[in-house]
């Protein structure tokens, strides 16, 4: 049996395609190649966002390999350094295909190739780019069931996890801003089946709302999120034909 924190993520990436979702047919989002680009140019905010997204996945790939956070946290640093150089955008460049397998591929020849003879930066050195709380994602990392995962599977969990939070943060900005923040507090439970969920009526009773309009806003709000989810995973490959195929693989890493 898996443990609650699998299966609580098992459960957000259980997606069903549904007739009535409000993606347009055919739309794709902008990949996520495009930030790759912008930072290896140097661009502060690309470059913020790319560690932002992505420092937790590959520092729980380097942990795994390492003994230590501070090896762990030297080794995602010169990644990053690594990948942000004109050799690693050339490689992305010609790779492209699905995001996370170009990182994980890129870390672990890295890792294998290039880290004895790597330069190390100095402890912080990268922090001085931008501000990453390496002690945070170490605590995060020690939160979560990893001890017993490959470097891989640990990858593509936490990978999961950041796309998740990713997605459930954009969800909740979304409805606040609409005004709707009740609504999205209230029923986010909806989106975790089998969960805790507080029954319509009483929901429908603190909001203000009748128990019919509850309803068609928690189904408003699954959809919302079905398509926020294969947005986001969208903008990590390809093509359209991949994302079933990556949801397929992240789920994959919760099954025990």
């Amino acid at each position: 049996m898996g443990s609650d924190f699998d299966k609580f993520h098992l459960n957000l990436l259980e997606v069903n395609d549904n007739p009535t979702s409000s993606q347009a047919p055919g739309a794709f989002p902008a990949t996520r190649w495009t930030l790759v680009r912008e930072a290896a140019t140097s661009d502060p905010a690309a470059l913020t966002e790319l560690c932002k997204d992505y420092w937790f996945p590959l520092y729980c790939y380097a942990r795994r390999l390492r003994d230590n956070q501070a090896d762990a946290e030297d080794l995602t640093q010169s990644f990053f350094a690594h990948l942000l150089s004109k050799d690693g955008l050339q490689k992305a460049e010609q790779d492209r295909g699905k995001l996370r397998s170009f990182l994980i591929r890129s870390l672990q020849n890295f890792a294998i190739d290039e880290w004895r003879h790597a330069k190390r930066f100095k402890r912080g050195g990268f922090a001085q780019i931008v501000s990453i709380d390496a002690q945070e994602a170490e605590e995060r990392y020690l939160s979560e069931p990893v001890e017993k995962l490959t470097p891989e599977v640990a990858f593509d969990r936490a990978w999961a996890s950041q796309l998740l939070e990713d997605v459930l943060n954009k969800l909740s900005q979304s409805y606040h801003q609409a005004g709707k923040g009740p609504i999205f507090e209230k029923l986010r439970e909806q989106l975790v089946p089998g969960g805790t969920q507080q029954p319509y009526a009483l929901a429908a009773a603190e909001l203000g709302m009748s128990e019919p309009a509850v309803r068609i806003a928690a189904f408003k709000l699954r959809n919302r999120y079905r398509d926020l989810l294969k947005q986001t995973i969208a903008q990590t490959v390809s093509n359209e034909t991949e994302v079933e195929e990556e949801l397929a693989h992240l789920r994959a890493a919760f099954v025990n």
